[in-house]
């Protein structure tokens, strides 16, 4: 089953307004002719943000038979049910610019590797996991082995 990403609203416009903002001062800054220094190097911010595009979209989680995969622009990553520790709510920050929305989610495993990601519909999602993995425990918003807060901070 798969469960689209959710993004804020309030983000995706000002990612958008810097993303212009940006390509049209290097744009100003390279016709310019009273400024040649420096041109190279701010012609390249256009490209840069075209680059980040494809690392960041497009994003989508899936629960399948054999793990949960979760797709995040060039990143795929599928995590078997049963090496999941804790699928819980967490504060938004500027760490994870991947995650285009405030409602966040942390994955890990039992190898220590974390995930970031922003599910549309949380509840389903948690309850569709929590049926294909029996060591977790159905928390408040959150999908956790019974000593797992001790273990993640």
């Amino acid at each position: 089953m798969r469960f689209k990403t959710k993004f804020d609203r309030g983000m995706q416009p000002a990612l958008i307004i810097a993303v212009v903002f940006i390509c049209v001062g290097s744009l100003f800054y390279i016709l310019n002719p009273y400024h040649r220094t420096g041109r190279a190097v701010l012609s390249l911010w256009p490209v840069a943000y075209l680059l980040i595009i494809p690392w960041a979209w497009p994003q989508y989680y899936e629960v399948r038979e054999d793990g949960l995969f979760l797709r995040q622009g060039f990143r795929k990553n599928l995590i078997p049910y049963q090496s999941l520790v804790v699928l819980r709510s967490i504060q938004a920050n500027s760490r994870n610019l991947r995650v285009f929305s405030a409602d966040r989610m942390l994955v890990v495993t039992e190898t220590g590797n974390r995930f970031v990601i922003a599910v549309a519909e949380q509840e389903r999602f948690l309850a569709e996991v929590s049926k294909r993995c029996p060591q977790l425990e159905l928390k408040q918003s959150s999908l956790e082995i019974p000593f797992a807060p001790m273990l993640i901070v």
